[in-house]
């Protein structure tokens, strides 16, 4: 179950390094949004779990230790929230309208003359980052309006 549960949360993290953050996708898919508000919290909250456990301990003293530190943890370990989001959604497969862009994507590069590799059928949403940096990478931008 633990092991599950980490390998999930690395997956996350590796698809929130492999998704191109480009605006136009934003109103595609939440992944962008996603991946911004995890890399904010997972900078930003472990210093606010300890600044708030400060506070109270300093206001409610050592008989509310035990809560103290729940809230603590629970502050500090909501980015992982994030991560695990992404790595299902990593797995998860294409619906089949995202699916159908997906194969209409790698028939276009294909035909540009990019060599792409094999991706299992059906695709899931890790294949598509990598398609989508890779697009991004090597296409012109026009090309790229054409098909988003």
């Amino acid at each position: 179950m633990l092991f599950s549960l980490l390998s999930i949360v690395k997956k996350g993290h590796h698809y929130s390094k492999q998704w191109p953050s480009q605006s136009e996708l934003n109103s595609l898919f939440p992944e962008n949004k996603i991946i911004l508000l995890t890399a904010l919290a997972s900078r930003y909250l472990p210093f606010l779990a300890m600044a708030t456990a400060y506070v109270q301990y300093s206001l409610l003293g050592s008989e509310f230790l035990i809560q103290i530190v729940a809230m603590m943890l629970f502050i500090a370990t909501l980015p992982l929230q994030g991560f695990y989001w992404l790595g299902v959604r990593a797995k998860t497969k294409l619906s089949p309208a995202h699916a159908a862009w997906f194969r209409q994507i790698c028939n276009k590069m294909q035909q540009h003359g990019l060599e792409l590799p094999q991706y299992k059928q059906p695709s899931r949403y890790i294949d598509l980052a990598h398609v989508l940096q890779q697009a991004y990478r090597q296409l012109d931008k026009a090309f790229i309006r054409e098909w988003i």
